[in-house]
């Protein structure tokens, strides 16, 4: 059998599996090639943690070249040209030419399209939690707004985790009573893709703790000077910390490829992940995946995870002369921290039918060092 090149963009949570459950499973003589923008790995369900100051970027960082040392090509460069119809593509001036092509480059952060946004604090890059974390230690008083600035968004809990994680933080420097804390968001009710029963559940935690609750929010403008947020109904809000998620974007050379579809994101085959091109598969925060009414698949990294490992077991089979057999049921497990030292775990069947069958379990200390340990077994198993 000839040797196979299997080439993988995107050295994310789902980029990182594929790559090490392939060389695990493949003969030597086929290769499995990496690709990635940044020669950094960094944890990102840990970036709350990090605006709390209970970590930093060395604590939950990794040099992705280390990955060579388990026979894993590692290629640090810009992807610039993907041509899935003729199998090459071309990154950091490289032509690379693939059997097998895995696609897990998540999304593009931007503010352009909302005046005012790209001025606002965020916690959905390593440097914006670092920079967050010294500006929370400053702050004594007045209004904190945590905006979900457009949908869809990445780890849809991550602004709801953030507001409680920080009502915690001004209930520990005794100066709550100073502080009001709102969500704001274009959602209708938290976490709309896990069904009616965990949002419910959120609910009742941020009414517990004297958080605001404002749905059906699309935010429009925001004016640094005012301190105001105007949204798209007319309606505006004061705030004096504004903490904003970025606007989420296919990658655009994705979209150049044509990967992309009408609705912005690659489409899959929800059990393969397959996508329109022969060999070409995508997962992770870049596709699009349907769900029963109007929902998506959350863009995650515990789906990203689970497709990785549907899509690197099938190909391993394939390139064996094996029957794939594996694919991917919607399943999903996300710790989601409301304390210093507490969480819940948000788990279920996301393609149940006719409504994803999740729910949210505690809060408590054993959800919270239940997260503690994923963060150590994930960052010593893959690196």
């Amino acid at each position: 059998m000839a040797a196979k090149t299997v080439l993988i963009l995107g050295a994310g949570t789902g980029g990182i599996v594929a790559a090490h459950r392939l060389r695990r499973m493949l003969d030597k003589e086929h290769r499995v090639i990496l690709v990635d923008r940044s020669p950094v790995y960094s944890f990102a369900p840990a970036y709350t943690w990090v605006m709390l100051g209970m970590r930093d970027a060395r604590r939950i960082s990794r040099d992705l070249r280390s990955v060579e040392k388990k026979g894993i090509e590692f290629l640090l460069g810009e992807v610039q040209e993907l041509d899935p119809a003729n199998k090459h593509v071309s990154a950091g001036g490289r032509r690379l030419d693939y059997d097998y092509l895995i696609v897990a480059l998540g999304v593009d952060y931007s503010s352009d399209e909302i005046p005012g946004l790209g001025q606002c604090w965020t916690f959905y890059h390593l440097d914006g939690a670092e920079g967050l974390s010294e500006r929370i230690q400053t702050f004594a008083s007045g209004r904190v707004a945590m905006v979900v600035s457009a949908l869809p968004v990445k780890c849809p809990t991550a602004p709801y985790e953030g507001a409680l994680l920080l009502d915690d933080y001004f209930r520990r420097r005794k100066i709550r009573q100073d502080v009001d804390i709102h969500v704001y968001t274009p959602e209708g009710a938290p976490l709309p893709s896990a069904g009616p029963s965990a949002g419910e559940r959120v609910l009742e935690l941020l009414s517990s703790r004297e958080i605001g609750f404002a749905p059906h929010c699309e935010l429009a403008e925001i004016d640094q000077r005012s301190r105001q947020m105007r949204f798209g109904d007319g309606t505006t809000a004061p705030f004096d910390l504004l903490i904003a998620t970025p606007i989420h974007a296919c990658p655009t050379v994705l979209q150049r490829s044509g990967l992309a579809g009408s609705g912005g994101w690659v489409s899959v085959d929800q059990e393969t992940l397959a996508t329109a091109f022969e060999d070409v598969y995508a997962i992770g925060d870049a596709t699009d995946i349907h769900l029963s009414g109007d929902n998506v698949l959350p863009k995650t990294g515990v789906f990203a995870h689970g497709q990785a490992e549907v899509v690197s077991r099938n190909l391993a089979a394939e390139i064996a002369g094996a029957q794939p057999i594996w694919a991917f049921g919607g399943q999903g497990n996300c710790f989601f921290s409301t304390e210093a030292r507490k969480a819940a775990l948000v788990t279920g069947n996301f393609f149940a039918e006719p409504a994803p069958d999740v729910e949210l379990r505690g809060p408590n200390r054993r959800w919270h060092l239940a997260k503690v340990g994923f963060e150590r077994l994930w960052l010593w198993r893959w690196f």
